[in-house]
């Protein structure tokens, strides 16, 4: 009941929202979106989808708390002020930064160190937990593997439902990890995120009526960290490779941008449209639907994601607690998504 009034709270909001759109856009600055070199987007949707699911994650924790004892999950919200407040500054078209709101989940994931009294203690690979036993240096990687998170689900969010696609899923993911290791506040608490992503995928595809903006980006990105982080701090069965796997997605996202753009001699925080899911939707527009025709190519190249997103994340919940094996796949599956990326390129260039 819980999860569906969480969703349906999320969904409520949003069309809220939608209902007084005008009212709204009449608020925000003009970012110029659609005209960006990265756009995938039809149009200028409104960026706070991620204020609908926080109000509807927000309703559900408040109703767990007074009848649970999920006690990390008040400050698991806290913790997501920074990135929050930032990223909801630039959707309102004021002007925040990449590098800005880069710095701003580093606050965030400082905040979440602090105040949950977690990080990632172990990497279950050799040399990586001899560095690790050392609080500071997990605690620093920690902080910069969430923020690096945060931004790589941000880059995601121009793709109808891909975003709440991946956020829905991976926090599914942790949720059966962590029912498989025991910690049922965390279970709950990832079910509740899902039901708040999914709330607002409704109004996220086919037709993209809004999306979750920079607030929801980072935040939910944060929030999804966080939790694990948690099921490594918590638990010492729980392997950090298999949580990656449910994570893997927006992961191997950014590593392969990161990569790319250094190999290119090009600023890692320079935007282009290179990423795999850009490059599915443009080859259906050269394929099937031509230069006009985003409006179908981009709901469709969600649905064409959806095989690839779920595998890892179905691995790690297999491999919870199997890190040699866990390490294995998700180094296949890395392997798998960089061969990936020229294969498309590649179909699309032979089909012109």
């Amino acid at each position: 009941m819980l999860m569906i009034l969480t969703t349906f709270c999320s969904f409520a909001f949003a069309i809220v929202a939608l209902r007084f759109e005008e009212s709204v856009a009449r608020a925000v600055q003009s970012r110029g979106d659609a005209g960006a070199r990265q756009s995938s987007h039809v149009g200028e949707p409104l960026r706070i989808g991620g204020v609908a699911a926080i109000t509807g994650l927000v309703v559900g924790i408040a109703l767990t708390e007074w009848t649970g004892p999920d006690h990390f999950a008040p400050l698991w919200l806290l913790s997501a002020a920074p990135v929050l407040v930032a990223g909801l500054t630039e959707d309102l078209g004021r002007g925040v930064s990449p590098r800005g709101r880069f710095v701003a989940a580093i606050f965030s994931a400082v905040a979440a160190v602090w105040l949950l009294g977690a990080w990632v203690p172990r990497g279950n690979f050799p040399g990586l937990d001899w560095a690790m036993s050392a609080p500071l240096v997990a605690m620093a990687m920690t902080v910069v593997f969430s923020a690096v998170f945060c931004h790589a689900v941000n880059l995601i969010d121009g793709m109808n439902g891909l975003s709440s696609i991946v956020v829905v899923s991976a926090a599914l993911g942790l949720a059966a990890i962590a029912a498989r290791a025991s910690e049922a506040d965390i279970m709950a608490v990832a079910l509740l995120l899902a039901a708040a992503a999914t709330g607002f995928f409704l109004v996220n595809w086919p037709v993209a009526r809004m999306f979750l903006g920079d607030a929801g980006a980072y935040g939910m990105g944060h929030l999804l960290v966080c939790l694990m982080v948690l099921l490594a701090w918590r638990s010492t069965e729980v392997a950090v490779p298999a949580l990656l796997l449910v994570l893997f997605w927006p992961i191997a996202d950014v590593m392969h941008t990161v990569l790319r753009r250094v190999a290119a001699h090009v600023s890692v925080l320079q935007p282009d449209r290179m990423h795999l899911h850009q490059l599915i939707r443009r080859a259906l527009d050269i394929i099937w639907f031509g230069y006009r025709g985003r409006s179908r190519s981009n709901p469709l190249t969600t649905l064409l994601m959806v095989p690839l997103i779920l595998p890892p994340i179905a691995a790690g919940v297999a491999l919870w607690n199997r890190p040699v094996a866990a390490w294995i796949m998700l180094g296949s599956f890395l392997a798998m998504f960089a061969a990936t990326h020229p294969l498309v390129a590649w179909i699309a260039r032979t089909r012109r």
